[in-house]
């Protein structure tokens, strides 16, 4: 086992109260597709949809890659945009924590 330290106190995070999208990755080759987002505290997080399916932060077995790839082909975006639908589904899927989805898409 490599040397470590075990802190007297722990180090402690910023809070993070806001996320944004920094990126969506799509892969439609391998049927994935990965999201990166940003904290207001500059933390940066991530979540991946590869097929086959995984679980997602809350155990539960999360949307493939290709169902999420098939969905963006279909839906009709002109009343809930992109983003707002990516921040949704990180909600759903456990990866970030309930809020409510404000702003004006880009």
């Amino acid at each position: 086992m490599a040397e470590l330290v075990t802190l007297t106190t722990p180090i402690t995070k910023p809070t993070q109260s806001t996320i944004t999208i920094d990126r969506i990755t799509i892969d439609v080759t391998a049927k994935a597709i990965l999201i990166q987002w940003l904290g207001n505290n500059g933390e940066a997080a991530s979540a991946a949809y590869p097929t086959p399916a995984i679980l997602n932060p809350l155990g539960a077995l999360q949307p493939t890659g290709a169902v999420l790839l098939n969905q963006l082909n279909t839906l009709n975006m002109s009343t809930t945009s992109l983003i707002k639908r990516v921040l949704q589904r990180l909600q759903t899927d456990g990866y970030i924590a309930a809020g409510t989805i404000a702003g004006t898409p880009d």
